[in-house]
């Protein structure tokens, strides 16, 4: 039967990762979000942080709030952390399905070349 899920070392790696960009966040928050943090936290966490971005001000546009973006410029500790952990978290969704769906090709193609040699013979 085919394994499911991460092995345990990559569990550890994938949480040790989301703790990290969950504590960078918490403390780009805590420092007032200065402009020299945004850059290499966004990179640390791209492209999930981009994508978490964005279903959140879509579905904040969708819901009939409209979005308004001249508010208090105030920045709390934690006013980061959906966006970046969230966006670590799409990461290790998407390096997860990548992983499975090279798995499988990689199964399928060596049960496809074991028939053909089957057949060949």
């Amino acid at each position: 039967m085919a394994r499911v899920g991460f092995r345990p070392g990559a569990r550890v790696v994938a949480g040790g990762y989301v703790a990290v960009v969950a504590a960078l966040s918490v403390a780009y928050g805590a420092a007032g979000a200065p402009e020299e943090w945004g850059t290499p936290l966004v990179l640390v966490s791209f492209p999930g942080a981009v994508v978490v971005a964005v279903l959140a001000w879509l579905s904040a546009a969708f819901a009939g709030e409209g979005v308004d973006l001249s508010g208090d410029d105030r920045v709390g500790a934690l006013d980061f952390v959906p966006q970046y952990a969230g966006g670590a978290v799409v990461n290790v969704l998407l390096v997860w399905a990548v992983v499975a769906f090279v798995r499988h090709f990689a199964r399928e193609a060596r049960r496809s070349r074991e028939r053909a040699r089957k057949a060949g013979t």
